[in-house]
């Protein structure tokens, strides 16, 4: 039995055809994360620096940007990670405020990746700015969302974001709360 195809299903067709061929670029331009990573990685990475930073529900998409940048700095950065998922656990290490204790008696690579790791959230980047150079090895992770801002976000605007109108800073505030 022959059967016709209308302008209908054709132009259906190609789009569907369309939207299947573009769909791994759409997605790809907006992921975080090269598909070469596991994302088991990105899920126990984002587990880790909720537990080093004591903040829950971080932001998967920063999660993906930091460990990239940290991968980008250091191939070996997936097995440091694990190793230091391994110490916290052994150590039972819960409370961050008992981090330097538990630093003591770890060998300075682990305490280093915890470092690092908490570094990226509360900085927004990764790696070392060498001042005025092209050629350091920094990678951007964020801007508004880094955790250094949230301590004093009611008396500290975030740099080159104004909260009020054009020269709202002649007058000083009421009070450090409602500015």
């Amino acid at each position: 039995m022959t059967r016709t195809l209308n302008r209908r299903q054709l132009l259906t067709g190609l789009a569907v055809l369309s939207a299947s061929t573009l769909m791994p670029w759409a997605t790809r331009l907006w992921a975080d994360t090269p598909d070469d990573i596991p994302p088991q990685d990105i899920t126990d990475f984002l587990i880790l620096s909720e537990r080093l930073t004591m903040r829950p529900q971080l932001n998967s998409r920063l999660a993906g940007r930091a460990y990239q940048g940290l991968l980008d700095i250091d191939a070996d950065f997936p097995r440091r990670m694990r190793q230091l998922i391994q110490a916290m656990d052994e150590a039972e290490l819960t409370d961050m405020r008992q981090f330097t204790s538990f630093a003591e008696q770890q060998p300075e690579a682990v305490t280093r990746t915890a470092i690092d790791i908490i570094a990226a959230w509360y900085l927004g980047y990764t790696g070392t700015v060498q001042g005025h150079s092209a050629t350091d090895d920094t990678h951007f992770v964020t801007y508004v969302g880094a955790l250094m801002y949230q301590p004093t976000l009611d008396a500290t605007v975030i740099p080159t974001y104004s909260r009020g109108h054009t020269n709202y800073w002649v007058s000083p505030p009421a009070t450090i709360a409602t500015d």
